[in-house]
């Protein structure tokens, strides 16, 4: 049984789930949770709270008997209360794609080194998923796992056991020259697409395609040079649909970027356009207050802005990189002149400075010679000084 009430002292929620009897005083136990600001949101907490009661007393029934699909869907069904929706998607296609197909049908007691290695390998010959992605799947079965583990139907030294295949995180990237090819598509290109200037944003900024279609007119401060990161373009429902969202992809991800004094100019001229198209259709303008958007205001998806940074790549000549590759040449090109990791972590809006060293250091051999060709300069110099 489980109920949702209102605290009539603190205006907040909460609820009570009866999770049994206790295995030590036989005594009924209720788990209380209190103030949440809405009966949604006490709605989801307990959803979770009652997944893994349900989760603990199949196991507790008998572990033996208890099979991985259905552990796993009690255990993503108590996760995804905590998920972006876009994560929400992303996860149950690893689970219906990349994992109940192989491990679906095993009893939690008989998933063994030979079971999970096997699983592993068939992931990366058969089905040949990039290391990156059969590192994440494995990472989502190696949580459920350890959650059996507590209740004794797993053993997680096992765990420690398996070979993963390595990342590959070498990025495709533009040259220098490359990029000044892409900036001056408008000379090149007579039909330009309008959605240029989120490209134009994107290697000039380092932001992601969701933040740079999410980008309001009122997030950029003209006078400072700067663009603040308030909003993004993003899955909204695990069904795959899009909208706009008041949130980022991590805490980092809500930042300040300073802009070179070339995308102001840019900025600037496609105000222009906007606020003609505005002010055209009037009543019928659809006012989002987005950078890039329609010739109706409306946002633009992902998927057409895709194909539009592909037809001015194609057009230019320029090598065949992925949208996101744009992100990734900004990020490249400032490690190769030398600025400072940590900087370029902040401005790309990693967590982790590790991700940045890890995604970007294939530049730093380079960067290493130059290092050492400084040392032996300044080594000469000093040598002359001893002997003059």
């Amino acid at each position: 049984m489980a109920s949702i009430q209102l605290d009539k002292k603190t205006g907040k929620y909460y609820f009570i789930v009866d999770a049994g009897k206790s295995e030590t005083t036989g005594r009924r136990r209720q788990i209380k949770r209190r103030g949440f600001p809405t009966k949604t949101e006490a709605k989801k907490a307990m959803r979770k709270v009652l997944a893994e009661v349900l989760m603990a007393k199949e196991l507790k029934q008998d572990p033996s008997k208890q099979l991985f699909e259905p552990f796993l869907e009690n255990w993503f069904e108590a996760k995804r209360v905590s998920l972006r929706p876009s994560t929400i998607v992303n996860y149950r296609q690893q689970i219906e794609y990349n994992i109940l197909p192989y491990l679906g049908h095993f009893k939690i007691t008989d998933i063994t080194e030979e079971v999970l290695q096997s699983f592993v390998n068939r992931l990366h010959n058969e089905r040949n998923l990039a290391g990156k992605t059969i590192r994440a799947t494995f990472g989502i079965v190696g949580e459920v796992l350890k959650k059996s583990s507590r209740k004794g139907a797993f053993d997680l030294e096992i765990l420690r056991e398996i070979n993963l295949p390595t990342e590959n995180k070498r990025v495709e990237v533009w040259s220098a020259d490359d990029i000044k090819t892409f900036l001056d598509a408008r000379a090149r290109i007579l039909n330009l697409t309008r959605h240029f200037i989120g490209m134009e944003i994107s290697v000039l900024t380092g932001m992601r395609c969701g933040e740079v279609l999410g980008l309001r007119w009122s997030d950029v401060d003209f006078e400072r040079k700067i663009l603040t990161i308030r909003q993004t373009l993003s899955k909204i429902d695990d069904k795959g649909n899009y909208g706009l969202v008041p949130e980022a992809k991590t805490i980092n991800a809500f930042r300040t970027v300073n802009l070179p004094d070339r995308l102001m100019a840019s900025l600037i001229a496609h105000k222009g356009l906007i606020d003609h198209e505005r002010i055209v259709l009037g009543d019928k303008y659809e006012d989002n207050d987005l950078v890039v958007c329609t010739k109706n205001g409306s946002w633009v998806h992902p998927n057409n802005f895709r194909r539009a940074f592909n037809v001015t790549r194609d057009g230019l000549g320029l090598p065949k990189i992925p949208l996101k590759g744009l992100r990734h040449t900004h990020a490249t090109y400032l490690v190769s002149i030398g600025v400072s990791p940590k900087l370029v972590q902040e401005r790309l809006g990693h967590a982790n400075i590790k991700t940045t060293l890890g995604t970007y250091s294939h530049v730093l051999p380079s960067m290493q010679r130059e290092v050492a060709e400084k040392l032996d300069r300044l080594i000469a110099e000093c040598d002359r000084s001893v002997t003059g």
